[in-house]
């Protein structure tokens, strides 16, 4: 618990200074009793998910209301899409170098989200800026294209090798899919920052 703590903690850095000097000790205080609870759940994977979206949406609110630029929230939301393909890109590496079956096992997700996560925020980013299209829709119609065409490439070419695992494939590009198109529901609905 004391290194979950830690890094939480260095996760605080999000914050604006003001606002960690001022809330740090007690964001501190409040995740290790929460921690501590979920410990005793065994529910750790999911309490973790839910710390790091509302430390990216709430450091967001925060460092906006401070600074009042939409900026901001778009740094944010870079910073977290490339840290979601970084990790992912990270343990599907260590997994296979190491042999790892837990790791392995989440292989053709995690070989999904790193793809489609790269081509799928750039252009997501490019039309973003680019057009007056709709956001989410842009970012719907992105990643449903991006996930589509690489499974259909897939599919054709796996299709010959007795090693391929169909199933494991299309769950995987489904759930990346699922991961990517709620991240962006998520973003566009987030909460109003008032100033």
């Amino acid at each position: 618990m004391n290194i979950s703590c830690k890094f939480y903690g260095f996760l605080l850095l999000a914050y604006p200074l003001e606002f960690r000097q001022r809330f740090g000790a007690e964001m501190v205080q409040v995740f290790r009793d929460s921690y501590r609870v979920e410990t005793s759940r065994r529910s750790l994977p999911g309490f973790w998910l839910w710390t790091l979206f509302d430390l990216v949406v709430s450091a967001s609110k925060e460092r906006s209301r401070k600074e009042n630029t939409i900026m901001n929230r778009n740094v944010v939301a870079a910073i977290g899409s490339v840290a979601i393909i970084v990790i992912a890109f990270l343990l599907l590496t260590y997994g296979r170098k190491n042999e790892v079956a837990s790791i392995l096992l989440f292989g053709y997700v995690l070989d999904a989200l790193v793809f489609t996560g790269i081509v799928g925020n750039v252009v997501v980013l490019l039309l973003s800026k680019l057009t007056k299209f709709d956001p989410l829709r842009v970012a719907l119609w992105t990643f449903a294209i991006v996930h589509a065409v690489p499974l259909l490439f897939v599919l054709l070419i796996g299709a010959n090798d007795p090693r391929f695992n169909l199933t494991a494939t299309v769950i995987g590009y489904l759930v990346s899919f699922a991961i990517w198109a709620g991240l962006h529901f998520a973003w566009r609905h987030r909460p109003p920052v008032y100033s």
